[in-house]
């Protein structure tokens, strides 16, 4: 993850799933009526040294995943009235503490709030982004030794 931050705007860049998430810190509410999106409105304000994001508007076919234990096996969905806070704060120079709270009335019996991952700063100067593919693991070398009753039920299940 690399956090970019200028004057009145913050982007989240993730390696994976490779998503750029643009969140205004110039202290704008959410929309009144936000377009539901798979990453959501997210909004951004400081709090002392804590780096607050809102976000609501979260498309419901996103699960949860990740959270408490890690795993697909884990992940629960959610309601339109999911909303989100991440807290991001600097303890030091070369550490910052991440925390994540998830509300949802409707699916949740009280707010969930993670324990603080802390994560560190320091960049090796060598490391490279990679290029994330979601193919279900398929290696080209992969389809050259499956039989053909196999690729043909392969294909049949991805029109369904």
């Amino acid at each position: 993850m690399e956090l970019v931050q200028l004057p009145g705007v913050l982007w989240i860049l993730t390696e994976f799933p490779q998503t750029i998430r643009r969140i205004p810190t110039d202290g704008r509410p959410h929309p009144k009526d936000p377009d539901v999106t798979f990453d959501g409105d997210s909004t951004a304000h400081w709090e002392g040294d804590t780096l607050v994001v809102d976000t609501i508007a979260i498309d419901e076919r996103m699960r949860n995943i990740s959270v408490g234990k890690t795993g697909d096996a884990n992940a629960w969905l959610h309601s339109d009235k999911e909303h989100v806070i991440e807290r991001f704060t600097r303890t030091s120079k070369n550490y910052v503490t991440y925390q994540i709270t998830v509300e949802d009335p409707a699916v949740l019996v009280k707010p969930f709030t993670s324990a603080p991952h802390t994560w560190t700063l320091a960049q090796d100067p060598n490391d490279v982004w990679t290029e994330y593919l979601c193919t279900a693991n398929e290696e080209p070398e992969f389809w050259k030794n499956v039989d053909k009753k196999t690729k043909d039920d392969y294909e049949k299940s991805r029109d369904r």
